[in-house]
């Protein structure tokens, strides 16, 4: 599917007590008149007739909790306006919201974007990591020890197993849970590799083939076919070569959308 295909538009609009408080058309004049200084003059720059202006204006100060503009009626100029800090918050949060709108919309257009899942779609158009090891699993098992720390496996619809190591205060903030959604974020530096031909039994353990070599970097295939960046060693193999990948839970990064 391409946007020749589909081109879809969005228009974010905000209701309040089931009536129309902010849409596309406010919110500009909003930021026009936080701009010009004057509803006047932020009429002029939004496209708009002085009275359309101030009757939409007059409607949201008189409609929120808080004045989202603070007036001054009369004076050389005919009197000035500014947001007050609650219509300044207003202001970004449309932002925010109407990017998150747009991105949402690429999402739909893209077949590559999962959209079953809240994470795997985010995780796709949104914050990118450092990491070049990014697994979208879940929760298969938590193992709490005594030293205040919890052993988290995830697992991929692949049937790969990832460990990772955190505080107890991290899965307690992550919210984390069996079959919990969660984000396993590795980077290539901690993907240590052995030139050994047994795999251990040990966490974070896997064989994997060498797909490509090229200048610092390593491409390699795990037995579940997923992909994994590791940085290439004093010694590199070969491409084609077979390998003992390992990773220490605690160089597993988790990420998880929380309430």
């Amino acid at each position: 599917m391409t946007n020749s295909e589909m081109n879809l538009e969005a228009q974010l609009i905000l209701n309040l007590d089931q009536k129309m408080f902010a849409n596309p058309r406010r919110m500009a004049l909003l930021a026009a008149i936080a701009q010009a200084g004057s509803v006047s003059q932020g009429a002029k720059l939004a496209g708009m007739s002085y009275k359309a202006a101030w009757d939409a204006v007059n409607d949201m100060n008189q409609r929120a909790d808080e004045p989202l503009l603070s007036l001054a009626v009369g004076g050389k100029g005919g009197g000035g306006a500014e947001l007050t800090a609650m219509g300044e918050r207003l202001l970004k949060l449309y932002g925010l919201l109407n990017d998150i709108q747009q991105r949402a919309v690429v999402a739909l257009q893209d077949r590559s974007v999962p959209l079953e899942s809240l994470l795997g779609a985010i995780s796709q158009f949104s914050v990118q990591s450092s990491a070049r090891n990014q697994y979208l699993g879940r929760v298969d098992q938590l193992v709490p020890s005594s030293t205040g720390e919890v052993t988290v496996t995830v697992a991929l619809e692949s049937g790969l197993r990832i460990s990772a190591s955190i505080t107890d205060s991290s899965c307690e903030r992550l919210k984390l849970d069996i079959q919990r959604e969660v984000m396993a974020l590795i980077k290539a530096p901690s993907v240590i590799l052995d030139n050994a031909s047994v795999q251990d039994t040990g966490l974070n353990c896997y064989l994997a083939e060498v797909i490509s070599v090229c200048d610092q970097d390593l491409v390699l295939r795990m037995p579940t076919g997923d992909m994994l960046y590791a940085r290439i060693s004093a010694q590199p193999p070969e491409k084609g070569q077979t390998v003992v990948v390992r990773i220490d839970p605690a160089q597993v990064m988790l990420a998880a959308i929380t309430p």
